[in-house]
């Protein structure tokens, strides 16, 4: 299984040091727009939190609905629920073959939050996706992964080489050049 990292949010939620400066200024200050923001955050989060509930029900009903479980994946990314971001992948994927972009963003997403000791589970999840249908963006990944774990400093080379490989035109069968 993939490495359990829960205490790392899945998106570019950061916050630097000017907004914890703004922050701190505003304190103490009556703002009532301030308030309301806070309200309509929190009616927000309680929304997704209905639909992400609602959509669980609904695969309960309909396990292996691409479009019910691309949704769930999405608003749990937004909650920055890594473990039910997993979860909700893994009965996907069990459930059916996934396209190509899926893959991909489960596989980056996974080797974004791995460290070097943990590459070898994205690196099995990677060849799960080959497994599971072979496209050249994800055997580019595998080998990607292969390399930054076996021989990090090859990358540059192996990178240009692909890239190359993929700008070539590609003659159809049966064609001759």
């Amino acid at each position: 299984m993939v490495p359990s990292r829960d205490d790392v949010p899945m998106g570019d939620d950061e916050v630097d040091d000017e907004d914890l400066d703004s922050e701190e200024e505003g304190e103490g200050e009556d703002d009532e727009s301030g308030e309301d923001d806070v309200e309509s955050g929190g009616d927000d989060d309680e929304r997704r939190l209905a639909e992400i509930q609602s959509l669980r029900s609904q695969l309960a009903h309909a396990p292996g609905s691409f479009s019910l479980s691309t949704q769930l994946i999405s608003l749990l990314k937004a909650e920055a629920d890594l473990s039910g971001v997993r979860a909700a992948r893994l009965a996907l994927a069990s459930a059916r073959p996934l396209p190509e972009a899926l893959w991909l963003e489960w596989i980056e997403d996974e080797e974004r939050l791995a460290s070097d000791d943990e590459l070898h589970e994205v690196i099995g999840l990677a060849e799960r996706a080959c497994g599971d249908g072979a496209s050249v963006g994800v055997w580019l990944r595998l080998i990607h992964l292969t390399a930054r774990l076996h021989a990090p400093q090859l990358l540059p080379a192996l990178d240009a080489a692909a890239q190359g490989a993929l700008s070539q035109p590609r003659a159809e069968p049966g064609q001759h050049p």
